[in-house]
């Protein structure tokens, strides 16, 4: 018998469904720049004056939106409404654009692979990965733990001191922007496969005023033409599940000799942790829907087994394989390995 009251039980089901509708509301609200309007007090009227929406349905969201704590009434008398809480915090953290990749993943992407779950488990083809909005949004999400990882990346030894630096699937090349600004002495190669993708990444660089110290280059790394010793460091940010498994020794045997001696190969990867820290932040939960929104895929693989990792790594030739965490409980982390130096 549980111990737990069934009361317990309705309050959680009621909140499932509650947050539920909390994203579908945030999206409404961002997309129709509805919270941007409620910067300053407004009245559901004057909403529908200059946004000409739908009388009806735009004060039921406004009611809605109010029971979810993202507007407030801030006058009583002419229930004038003020953007608030979780809404608020998302119009004006610096990681806005990035939250909302992340929204539009759940719904755009996550949603409709969860509606087929039911044939999917029972065996039906998997669906391919990697139209380019798609890819484009997996990329913005990503930079979310960006500054967290670059911090963790400065810890790893070896790192602060790489003047030829390879990102092997540099999304939006925030990575190798921020890596090459914070050491002046450094050039770096972004190799993406999604050519959309690829033109933001030079964008960025650009913007950054990298253009002298960085290239990147559209297509797959198995596939180019790098000469032998050519890198201090090569990255593989979150990128891991696009190889399978059975091809990881061929994949880090490339990269193996594409490293000076004592260079450094930097893999970060997602954890599903037990660990406290990990759970009470939201990331095990968030990383095990992750693996299965990776493995409901044709052309991805599930999160990596590390103790497989280490072991392919060793067999490979590196020398030292070790991992550097850098989100509460252990969800992500650098598993970094260096190559030996030269024997003679």
């Amino acid at each position: 018998m549980s111990l737990i009251p069934s009361k317990w039980y309705s309050r959680a089901f009621s909140l499932t469904v509650a947050s539920f509708t909390r994203v579908h509301l945030l999206r409404t609200g961002i997309a129709l720049g509805l919270f941007e309007s409620l910067r300053e007090p407004k009245t559901g009227n004057q909403l529908v004056q200059e946004s000409q929406l739908a009388p009806d349905l735009l004060q039921a969201w406004l009611r809605a939106a109010e029971t979810q704590g993202l507007i407030r009434v801030t006058r009583e008398r002419d229930r004038a409404y003020v953007v608030a809480g979780l809404a608020r915090w998302l119009l004006q953290t610096p990681r806005s654009k990035s939250l909302v990749a992340v929204l539009d993943q759940l719904v755009e992407n996550y949603g409709p692979l969860h509606e087929r779950m039911p044939e999917l488990l029972r065996g039906i083809e998997r669906p391919d990965f990697g139209t380019d909005e798609v890819a484009g949004r997996a990329a913005e999400a990503s930079r979310l733990i960006e500054r967290s990882a670059l911090e963790a990346l400065a810890r790893i030894p070896g790192v602060r001191g790489s003047k030829r630096v390879l990102d092997i699937g540099c999304g939006h090349g925030t990575y190798l922007t921020g890596l090459l600004l914070r050491y002046r002495d450094a050039h770096g190669l972004g190799i993406e496969q999604n050519e959309d993708v690829a033109e933001i990444a030079v964008r960025n660089l650009a913007e950054a005023d990298l253009v002298r110290r960085s290239e990147v280059r559209v297509g797959e790394f198995m596939a180019f033409d790098l000469d032998a010793g050519s890198f201090d460091l090569i990255l593989l940010n979150n990128s891991l599940y696009y190889f399978a498994p059975a091809t990881w020794g061929a994949l880090l045997e490339r990269i193996f000799s594409r490293l000076v001696p004592r260079g450094l190969l930097a893999i970060q990867v997602p954890v599903v942790s037990d660990r406290a820290g990990s759970r009470m932040m939201g990331h095990t939960a968030n990383t095990a829907a992750f693996d299965l929104y990776l493995r409901a895929h044709n052309n991805l693989y599930g999160l990596p087994d590390l103790a497989l990792l280490h072991t392919v790594l060793r067999e490979t030739g590196f020398e030292t394989v070790a991992e550097t965490s850098f989100l509460p409980g252990g969800a992500a982390r650098y598993l970094w390995a260096r190559a030996p130096a030269n024997e003679n």
